[in-house]
């Protein structure tokens, strides 16, 4: 008989507090990617959301990002001891992406998302646009990528934690829209 991995059982709690908000009408499921790496046997699940008010091309898109690498995946199927330095599971980060026009925000982003997030996770925020010479007159569009990172492996004993995790992102994604 299969024995799910921690990272299936997870994905699964994952995406169906996701589709829980999408079916209440609140978010708009827009991507969904679930893959294996060959080269390194990791495995990573992606799933991607707006709200269902908003256009995904103007406003901002969360992604919840599920990976588990080869040392974890084959740790649990070989049934390997765990030790205080080796725990098996697999990693959950949260990302907005969105775009805007000054730079100066990005603090004030920072800020709202530690007020919902309670300074938990570490909050990264990457600044990317494209040059255009013939409009550097304009000012530019900046595609900011911010990443909420909790730093440590989760596990089937979380999955409790999973609705809250996915509750707080919408939540955040109202907020930075």
């Amino acid at each position: 008989m299969f024995d799910p991995t921690i990272y299936e059982n997870i994905k699964v709690a994952l995406e169906g507090a996701i589709y829980d908000f999408d079916f209440a009408g609140e978010i708009l499921v827009t991507s969904r990617s679930d893959t294996v790496e060959l080269a390194s046997m990791s495995r990573t699940y992606t799933i991607g959301f707006s709200e269902r008010h908003k256009k995904a091309e103007k406003g901002t898109t969360a992604l919840l990002i599920l990976s588990a690498d080869a040392a974890d995946l084959v740790g649990e199927i070989l049934e390997l001891p765990e030790s205080e330095g080796r725990k098996f599971g697999c990693t959950l980060r949260v990302q907005f992406v969105m775009e805007i026009t000054d730079i100066a925000r990005c603090r004030r982003i920072e800020e709202e998302l530690n007020a919902i997030w309670s300074h938990r996770p570490l909050i990264m925020q990457e600044l990317a646009f494209r040059y255009e010479p013939l409009e550097l007159d304009e000012p530019a569009l900046y595609r900011n990528t911010i990443t909420l990172d909790f730093g440590r492996k989760i596990n089937e004993d979380n999955i409790g934690d999973i609705y809250n995790i996915v509750e707080h992102t919408v939540h955040s994604l109202r907020r930075l829209d």
